[in-house]
């Protein structure tokens, strides 16, 4: 199943005072995330509503514009012609210009400001207007959305703290926030009365 990230629903995440470091071993970087506090309850700490994990695309691949923006750039992929845009790409199709998803392979040299980041086995994706890119020296080549298990035996609700990860989980992050990840279901890391919780969070197609 392809990883389709991405516009998270959740639920209030509460943090109360304290704070608990996990670690993303790939990078030896350090996620501090708040926590605390009754699972139900609005604490008096630092509230964050989460809404998105990924930042969601402006257009899907179809929309029709009557003229392309202003300084939009010619890229030539395989005899195709392409005009890209902030992160989003054109093609004169009948007639009309619509926005379509590029293919595989596709180098740009610039993205939109702050792109989205995910971290999946130690790579880092860059994600803008839904299309996931891979760095190689200053430019951006198109890539297919990284793949991630979805075969799983236990049902995990949204919503729900877990005590323990599934032992095969592994750490994913987006955005400088590290989840874990495991048959398709994502954790969050929460301290809940002064314990490591894992909370479901559900991430929509």
């Amino acid at each position: 199943m392809q990883l389709r990230i991405f516009t998270a629903s959740i639920l209030v995440v509460t943090l109360l005072s304290g704070c608990i470091a996990f670690p993303h071993e790939a990078h030896g970087r350090m996620h501090v995330r708040g926590g605390g506090g009754d699972a139900l309850a609005v604490g008096i700490g630092i509230g964050v509503l989460a809404t998105t994990a990924l930042t969601a695309p402006r257009y899907k691949p179809g929309h029709k514009v009557a003229k392309i923006p202003k300084g939009a750039r010619e890229i030539r992929h395989h005899g195709i012609t392409y005009r890209y845009h902030d992160g989003v790409y054109f093609r004169f199709i009948n007639g009309a210009y619509q926005v379509v998803h590029p293919p595989v392979g596709l180098v740009v040299h610039t993205l939109p400001p702050h792109p989205d980041t995910i971290v999946i086995d130690g790579v880092t994706y860059y994600v803008a207007e839904g299309v996931y890119y891979y760095r190689s020296g200053k430019d951006y080549v198109v890539v297919e959305q990284p793949k991630i298990e979805s075969k799983t035996e236990q049902t995990y609700l949204a919503g729900h703290y877990y005590d323990q990860l599934p032992t095969e989980a592994q750490p994913i992050t987006i955005n400088n926030t590290q989840y874990f990840t495991y048959g398709g279901v994502f954790f969050l890391p929460q301290s809940v009365n002064g314990k490591v919780k894992y909370i479901v969070v559900k991430l929509n197609e």
